[in-house]
C-alpha cells in the first residue's frame, strides 16, 4: 500500500469536490459515458459493479500532466485530497483506491467535472477526514515552506516507518465516513455525557490523538520506559491484550500523555518538548480514545469513576 496526495487548490477543491467527492455517481454515467469503441469499457464496468454493489461510486481525476506518478497508483493505494495550503491548509478527504485501469477518460471526464482535462479517473468510497496540511508535513517531514503546488505525489515509504507504514499512518486518522452523507447534520451538543461531542469537538480530538501517536513515534524509548515501569495492562479498565488475544496481544498498550502535552497548541508539537515517566500512563485503545473526548482531555481517575459509576448502575 502506498500513500499519495494531490494539492488540489481551493478554487478546483470548491468547485469539483462537491461533484464526485462529496456526491455519489451512478455506474450507468460511465457506461453512458465511455464510447463502446473503448476496449478497456467491459472490463470497467465489470470492475465497478464488482466493488461498487450498491451502484454508485466516488471518484477523482488528475491532468495528463501527472501520468508519470498516477500510473504508479494501483488498487488499495490511498490518496488525501488537499483542499488548501493556505494558513494550516485543508484535507478533507481520503480515497483508498477500488478501481482504476489507468486509461485517458476524456468523455467521462467532461461529464463528471465539464471540461475533458483530467483523463486519469480513480475510484473509491470518500473516506472524510479531519487533517490539515500543516500536521500532515510535521507528520511526514517535509519542510515548512513545502508547496505542492497543485501537484500529485507519492510519499516515499521511509517516511511512514515510524507509523508502521502507510496502514498504521491511515489508522491514526480521524476518519469520519458518513459526515458528507448525512446531510451536514447538526453539530451534537453536550455538557455532561462523554460520549457526546460537537463536530468541532470531534476535530480537535482527532489531531490530539494523532499528534500524540506522531510524539511518541518519536520517542520510542519512552515507550520501553513506561510500558517497563507500568506494565501492559490498562491503567484505567485493567483490560490485558495477551489475556484476551493470547500471543497476538503480547506486549501491546498505547501510551497516554498527561497535561498538558495533549492539550498544548500545534505549533508547540515537537521533539523538543521535554518528558519523563511520570508524565505518561498505559492506556488499552478505548480508554485512550474516551480520555480525548473531552478538552482538556478527562484525567485518569476522572474515567475510572465514570467507569465505576456505570458498572454499579
Amino acid at each position: 500500500m502506498e500513500l499519495f496526495f494531490h494539492d488540489v487548490g481551493l478554487k478546483g477543491a470548491t468547485r469539483d469536490f462537491p461533484k464526485t467527492i462529496f456526491n455519489k455517481i451512478p455506474i450507468s454515467l460511465v457506461e453512458q459515458t465511455v464510447p463502446n469503441t473503448e476496449e478497456y469499457k467491459l472490463g470497467l464496468l465489470k470492475e465497478l459493479k464488482d466493488k461498487f454493489p450498491s451502484g454508485y461510486f466516488n471518484c477523482w481525476g488528475v491532468p495528463s500532466g501527472a501520468s508519470s506518478v498516477i500510473k504508479t497508483l494501483n488498487v488499495g493505494d490511498a490518496m488525501l485530497l488537499i483542499k488548501t495550503t493556505g494558513s494550516s491548509g485543508e484535507i478533507p478527504a481520503l480515497a483508498i483506491v477500488k478501481v482504476f485501469q489507468k486509461h485517458q477518460m476524456h468523455e467521462l471526464s467532461v461529464a463528471l467535472w465539464g471540461e475533458a482535462k483530467f483523463p486519469y479517473i480513480f475510484f473509491f468510497e470518500t473516506k472524510s477526514i479531519s487533517l490539515t496540511w500543516h500536521t500532515f508535513k510535521e507528520h511526514i517531514g517535509y519542510a515548512s515552506k513545502f508547496r505542492p503546488r497543485g501537484n500529485v505525489y507519492r510519499v516515499r515509504s521511509d517516511r511512514l516507518e515510524k507509523f508502521n507504514g502507510v496502514e498504521g499512518y491511515l489508522n491514526g486518522l480521524d476518519i469520519q465516513n458518513d459526515k458528507y452523507y448525512q446531510d451536514q447534520q447538526s453539530s451534537r451538543v453536550s455538557k455532561n455525557k462523554v460520549g457526546e461531542t460537537t463536530q468541532q469537538e470531534e476535530y480537535t480530538e482527532g489531531m490530539r490523538m494523532l499528534s500524540e501517536r506522531f510524539f511518541f513515534s518519536r520517542n520510542s524509548n519512552l515507550i520501553k520506559e513506561a510500558k517497563a515501569s507500568y506494565g501492559d495492562t490498562c491503567q484505567v479498565c485493567n483490560f490485558n491484550y495477551q489475556k484476551k488475544y493470547g500471543e497476538l496481544g503480547l506486549g501491546y498498550i498505547e501510551c497516554h500523555h498527561l497535561n498538558p502535552l495533549s492539550e498544548r497548541p500545534e505549533s508547540e508539537w515537537d521533539e523538543n518538548i521535554k518528558t519523563s515517566i511520570k508524565d505518561v500512563r498505559v492506556l488499552c485503545a478505548n480508554c485512550h480514545r474516551m480520555v480525548h473526548r473531552k478538552r482538556p482531555a478527562l484525567a485518569i481517575e476522572e474515567l475510572k469513576a465514570i467507569i465505576a459509576s456505570q458498572n454499579s448502575s
